[in-house]
């Protein structure tokens, strides 16, 4: 038999040992801690609003639903988001026995995967979990939503086509339950159409954030069905061009200029109709509208009367150019800021203690060491005839100059935390509501955590952009939303400065204007209403500019802008501040900062990352822009008194006045992406560039009151200027030629074969015929006028149709194009 040896006596005292102190440790501890389903039967379920579309750097809101048939159970849902996937958010949930309860989690989804696990976590256990799966959305995706009793109908009519990006038009059908109650979860939406479903079944919180939603740039789209005109009783009067009062039945004729010509035989119409009392009427029977638009803030509102889906409107040719139409492709810009925030973030950390120390304070502490250490030491030596001491008096030298520098880069940081504020907030003339973002900065002098408070419930995130820290993880945030919300242990290096983004409410001071475009000039007044001082006040018309300047409360001051482009392709925060310097910092002072913060968020405002900050301003019509020194939220640094330094850009969308004669050219057209079926296609504030295919844009002036008479359009390609005299006039073709599909054998019989002067052939739209028209082929640096151009100009928007045609197969063009409207408003 094999006896096994025996262990050494080492070996066996330490097993002993070892296994006491594990029964020592159980009996400390205790028995294991049960399974988290062992605090109670807790059931969950999580669903995204909007049926589960979210977009990357906007806000989704999550509905959770708790039942306990157990112990009461206080904890927070949790859940990790944000771009990196690592920022975590939590809401405060106090769930008491036989409770069901549903809470409100916002979260920004993150870059990569397509569901975040939703858990009930209290103390250090999680009671319970759900995966919520979700659909992430390009930033440069359109994504429209359809509130109807009768979706499907609408949902086969749209052929929107891909835009700039390639992607198809995402169309999402939604009930009134899938609405956000909170305007920043709203931001997936670019489009929303709405029919059959009664209105006053919105909440009020909803009906908030839908206001706040145009004002932002959102399209609201109210179509007639069957339900009849009491469906649009919850929407308030000052969101309608016009309150339907009756429905009446209108001739075909009646909406050509939206649907085109109609089929022989086709029957009359029914339609909403009443007085318009705001915006511009698009189809009228009588004094009355069926169809206007009404632009709100930054968005708009169209209401269509007609029901597009039945009878022949149907199958009418033009229905798709209704929605095209009204369901533009969606543009980046503006103030709401959804994807690169590097701009701003750079402007939070414009602080004097995050400033480079100035250059002559460094020459002087550099040459007093080398004074120091070199020849006055040796002097100083020498003299004592003891030169065999440089051995200690130059690291003790070394020591002391360490200790000088210490104190002098601390003096020039100081000592205090600091909180630094920079705001976008969207607001209205005549309003003080608003929207904001907030970027707060909080700078420590020495390494530490801190409890970060945030007043009125506002969302907080990460920025988009990220940001550096000088120590720790850069995406680390642990984020309660709550009043306050709450940003836990924030850590915060060595003289460093950590940067949150805040969404909320905010209040805007009370900004009247009254403008009028009239003869080449936008004129009149802009009155400050509110109590405080606006500062560096300046009015944009895309890249055309007119600085204001300050504005103490009560002041009224007047405005003359000549709308005339960026011909430099000069930055607008260039314009607006005069030209920047950089270099020495020793001129650094508050007001110097102050400026370089304010710069750096016009940048953003008009940034793109392809071609940086010389883009035009992206608005439908005059922003008003002002600044203001006032924090935007009261945040709280717990134990500590930080002090605080506030940039608050307000911006201010504004209604101008148009008639009589006139000429929209340059920053008075704005043009939209309508359709497009090119190989490739892209579109930046300077050039097209296509394959082969075409691509459709609607070339659309300022809004306006009444109606256009079209007397002149002329257009240009690769620089003429518009509008010119002795243009060349231009007579559609009877037919478009067919195009060869082998140039070399000419098959088609009769074909041409494509050009390869990187010209695209032109179509535009014959709004009387309802068809689109081929142009001549064109040449470059030459300006052209269209004979009869009331067939070309919708009467109502002064819209423009053009369809440019790309027909070589092999060859990508890249053009510029201008074009000018001039007409009567009446």
């Amino acid at each position: 038999m094999h006896v096994a040896p025996a262990l050494p006596r080492r070996v066996v005292r330490w097993l002993r040992f070892a296994g006491a102190s594990i029964l020592a440790l159980g009996l400390l501890v205790g028995p294991t801690a049960p399974p988290a389903s062992a605090a109670g039967p807790i059931t969950m379920s999580a669903t995204v609003l909007l049926q589960g579309h979210a977009r990357v750097g906007s806000w989704m809101a999550i509905r959770v639903e708790l039942s306990n048939s157990g112990p009461a159970v206080k904890g927070e849902l949790q859940l990790a988001g944000g771009t990196s996937g690592r920022t975590r958010f939590s809401v405060p949930v106090d769930l008491p026995t036989t409770a069901r309860q549903a809470y409100l989690l916002h979260a920004q989804p993150p870059s990569f995967g397509r569901s975040v696990k939703v858990e009930l976590v209290s103390g250090d256990r999680t009671i319970a979990g759900s995966d919520v799966g979700f659909v992430v959305h390009d930033a440069a995706q359109l994504v429209v939503g359809i509130v109807a009793e009768k979706p499907d109908g609408i949902i086969r009519e749209l052929n929107l086509g891909a835009g700039s990006n390639g992607l198809a038009p995402a169309i999402v059908s939604l009930g009134v339950a899938d609405l956000p109650d909170r305007l920043e979860a709203w931001g997936t939406l670019d489009r929303l159409i709405w029919q059959d479903i009664d209105s006053s079944s919105l909440t009020p919180q909803q009906l908030t954030a839908l206001r706040g939603w145009i004002a932002g740039g959102g399209r609201l789209v109210i179509v007639g069905g069957s339900a009849g005109i009491g469906t649009l009783s919850g929407f308030p009067d000052d969101l309608l061009p016009f309150r339907p009062s009756t429905t009446i039945d209108i001739a075909p004729a009646t909406i050509s200029s939206l649907v085109g010509l109609p089929p022989l035989g086709s029957s009359d119409v029914p339609a909403f109709a009443g007085a318009l009392t705001g915006g511009q009427a698009l189809a009228t029977s009588g004094d009355r509208a069926v169809a206007a638009d009404l632009d709100y803030g930054s968005g708009s509102v169209t209401v269509v009367g007609f029901d597009p889906t039945s009878s022949w409107l149907a199958t009418s040719r033009d229905v798709d150019t209704l929605w095209r139409r009204f369901l533009p492709q969606r543009t980046t810009g503006g103030p709401v800021v959804t994807s690169d925030d590097s701009q701003i973030v750079s402007a939070v950390s414009q602080l004097a203690s995050l400033a480079l120390p100035p250059i002559g304070g460094l020459i002087l502490l550099l040459g007093g060491y080398i004074v120091l250490i070199g020849p006055l030491n040796y002097l100083v030596l020498k003299r004592l005839d003891r030169r065999e001491l440089a051995w200690l008096t130059m690291p003790a030298l070394i020591v002391v100059f360490a200790v000088v520098a210490y104190v002098f880069g601390t003096t020039l940081r100081g000592t205090d935390v600091i909180v630094n504020e920079v705001a976008v907030v969207r607001g209205a003339p005549g309003a003080t509501e608003g929207a904001a973002q907030v970027y707060v900065g909080v700078y420590s002098p020495s390494r530490s955590s801190y409890d970060i408070q945030f007043p009125g419930s506002a969302l907080l995130a990460a920025p988009l952009s990220g940001e550096f820290t000088g120590n720790g993880d850069p995406t680390a945030l642990d984020l309660v939303q709550a009043d306050p919300a709450l940003v836990r242990g924030l850590a915060v290096g060595f003289s460093s400065q950590r940067t949150v983004r805040a969404d909320a409410p905010a209040a805007v001071p009370l900004v009247r204007a009254s403008l009028a475009f009239k003869d080449g000039l936008i004129g009149g007044t802009i009155t400050n209403a509110s109590s405080v001082t606006l500062e560096h006040v300046a009015v944009v018309l895309g890249s055309s500019v007119v600085v204001v300047g300050d504005m103490a409360a009560g002041a009224v001051q007047p405005v003359s802008l000549r709308p005339s482009g960026n011909q430099l392709f000069q930055p607008l925060s260039d314009q607006i501040f005069g030209q920047a310097s950089f270099g020495d910092s020793s001129g650094i002072n508050e007001d110097s900062l102050r400026q370089r913060v304010r710069r750096s968020v016009v940048d953003q405002l008009t940034f793109n990352p392809q071609f940086g900050n010389a883009g035009p301003l992206t608005s439908s019509g005059p922003v008003i822009l002002a600044w203001g020194r006032s924090q935007i939220l009261d945040v709280r640094v717990s134990g500590q008194n930080a002090r605080r330094s506030a940039n608050a850009l307000y911006y201010l969308p504004v209604g101008i006045d148009v008639s009589g004669a006139t000429t929209f050219s340059s920053d008075l057209i704005s043009s939209t992406i309508v359709s497009s079926d090119a190989a490739f296609f892209s579109k930046d504030p300077f050039n097209l560039n296509m394959g082969a295919g075409s691509a459709t844009i609607a070339y659309q002036p300022i809004p306006f009151g009444g109606t256009i008479a079209a007397s002149d359009v002329q257009f240009s390609l690769n620089g003429a200027a518009v509008p010119a005299a002795g243009a060349v006039a231009l007579e559609p073709l009877t037919a478009a030629p067919l195009t060869c599909r082998d140039p070399a054998n000419t098959t088609p019989v009769g074909c041409v074969a494509p050009r390869l002067d990187g010209i695209p052939e032109i179509e535009v739209f014959d709004v009387r015929g309802g068809a689109w028209v081929r142009l001549p082929h064109v040449t470059q640096n030459a300006t052209y006028a269209l004979k009869d151009p009331a067939r070309y100009v919708d009467p109502s928007t002064g819209e423009v149709l053009v369809r440019f045609v790309n027909s070589s197969a092999d060859q990508g063009i890249g053009f510029q194009f201008q074009l000018s409207i001039s007409g009567v408003i009446s």
